[in-house]
C-alpha cells in the first residue's frame, strides 16, 4: 500500500494551521451540502493558493452544494517528466497537512484496465504539484460533510484528443462497471505569459494586461463551455496557447458528455497579476463546472 507524502506543502499552500484558516476564508460563503448530484466534472487551477486558491474554491463550493461524490478522479499535467506518460496512482493513501485521504484502488485499477494507454504508476506522482494542491479542498469539504471521500489521481505527460477520449471513456465505463458515483476534476492553469515563461504573444500596458490575457484565454474557454474537445485543441494549436492541462479538461468533457452533462458554467476567472502586479509572469485561472 503506497503512501504519497506532500511535496509542495509550505510552498504552494500552508503546511500548518494557516491552511485551515485560508480554506475557511475561501469557503466563508459555503452553503449546505446538496443532494442533486448534477455536476459531473470541474476545472480548477493549481497555482499557489495566494494566487489561485479562491478561484479553485469556487469549483469545490459548487460541487459541495450539489452533493459530494464517492470518488474524485483528479487529472493534472505531469510537470516533472517522471514516470509513465499516463499514470494512475494505484492504491494506498495521500497525506497532506489535513491528514490522509484514501485512493479508490478498485476504481484506479478499473480505469487502467479499460484504458488503452494508462499505466498504474506511483513514480509520476512523487513530486507533481498539479493534483496535490487539489487534495486539501476535497479533504476540507469531506470533513464538513462527515463523509469518507476517495480520490484517483492521474497525471498526464501526453495531452491530446486521443488521450482525452480514451481516458474519458475509461473513467465513464469504470464508474458504470463499479456503480461508482464520480466527479472528474481537471487541474489546469491557462495562459502563462511573460519573460519568465518565454512567452509574450502580444504587447500590452500593465493596466491592460489582465484584460488581454482574459480575452486570450476565453478563446479556449468558449470551446470548453461548448463541450468541444476537438475545437479546444485546435484553438490551442492555432494560438500556440500555453494552457498546461488541456488533456485533463478534454477528459472531463468526454466523461461529462457520456455521463449526460448538458451545460457548462464558468464560475470565476482571474489572473496572478491581480495579486503580484508583475508583468514578468502572469497566469490565467478559471473555475468551471459541467452539469447534467
Amino acid at each position: 500500500m503506497g503512501v504519497r507524502y506532500p511535496a509542495v506543502a509550505g510552498s504552494f499552500y500552508p503546511a500548518d494551521e494557516e491552511l485551515v484558516e485560508m480554506l475557511e476564508r475561501f469557503f466563508r460563503d459555503l452553503g449546505e451540502e446538496g443532494s442533486e448530484r448534477k455536476i459531473t466534472a470541474g476545472v480548477a487551477p493549481h497555482a499557489g493558493y495566494v494566487f489561485s486558491g479562491y478561484t479553485a474554491s469556487r469549483t469545490y463550493k459548487a460541487i459541495f452544494e450539489d452533493g459530494l461524490p464517492e470518488t474524485f478522479v483528479v487529472l493534472g499535467p505531469n510537470h516533472t517528466g517522471l514516470g509513465s506518460p499516463i499514470a494512475v496512482y494505484p492504491e494506498g493513501e495521500w497525506l497532506t497537512p489535513l491528514g490522509s485521504i484514501e485512493i479508490d484502488a478498485e476504481m484506479a485499477k478499473a480505469i487502467a484496465r479499460l484504458s488503452g494507454i494508462a499505466d498504474l504508476d506511483e513514480m509520476a506522482h512523487t513530486y507533481e504539484h498539479s493534483i496535490e494542491v487539489q487534495v486539501p479542498f476535497i479533504q476540507y469539504l469531506a470533513e464538513k460533510a462527515g463523509k469518507d471521500v476517495k480520490i484517483v489521481p492521474i497525471t498526464l505527460g501526453i495531452q491530446d484528443e486521443e488521450v482525452a477520449k480514451d481516458l474519458g471513456r475509461a473513467i465513464f465505463e469504470a464508474s458504470k462497471e463499479l456503480g461508482r458515483d464520480v466527479v472528474v476534476i481537471a487541474s489546469t492553469d491557462f495562459t502563462h505569459y511573460g519573460p519568465v515563461y518565454g512567452y509574450v504573444p502580444f504587447r500590452a500596458r500593465a493596466d491592460e494586461l489582465p484584460h488581454r490575457i482574459k480575452e486570450w484565454d476565453f478563446q479556449v474557454i468558449r470551446h470548453i463551455l461548448d463541450f468541444d474537445v476537438d475545437g479546444m485543441f485546435n484553438e490551442i494549436r492555432k494560438l500556440d496557447h500555453t494552457m498546461c492541462g488541456p488533456g485533463g479538461v478534454g477528459t472531463a468533457i468526454v466523461y461529462s458528455r457520456l455521463a449526460g452533462a448538458v451545460e457548462a458554467e464558468l464560475l470565476h476567472y482571474t489572473t496572478s497579476f491581480e495579486v503580484s502586479r508583475s508583468t514578468d509572469a502572469v497566469v490565467g485561472y478559471a473555475s468551471i463546472v459541467m452539469r447534467k
